[in-house]
């Protein structure tokens, strides 16, 4: 059985996992040239975040050292979708790398 605490750490990275592979498609989709560097970040950031979830669910050793690097990319990609004005995208990459962190520090 999955703790509270890992379960609502899943669901945090399910939602950031979720919001940077949309906010991705959508700059995608606008055809700026200055939206590549978002573009490239939520790639990372989503495909991070689904690393992470299968090995904290089954309790890897090595799930937070991935988690201090989802963090990484999650608090890099939150400053980039902020400077584009990506507010939702950058309100669950903050949030998956507060969760990341507390993760890693318990």
């Amino acid at each position: 059985m999955i703790e509270d605490h890992t379960k609502q750490l899943i669901d945090i990275l399910s939602d950031c996992l979720a919001k940077c592979t949309a906010c991705a498609k959508e700059c995608v989709e606008q055809g700026d040239k200055d939206l590549a560097r978002c573009i490239t970040l939520c790639v990372d950031c989503a495909d991070l975040c689904r690393a992470c979830i299968p090995l904290i669910a089954r309790g890897s050793d090595f799930s937070a050292e991935l988690c201090r690097v989802c963090a990484d990319a999650c608090e890099r990609c939150a400053q980039e979708c902020e400077r584009t004005g990506m507010t939702e995208c950058a309100e669950a990459c903050r949030k998956a790398a507060d969760a990341c962190r507390q993760m890693v520090s318990a």
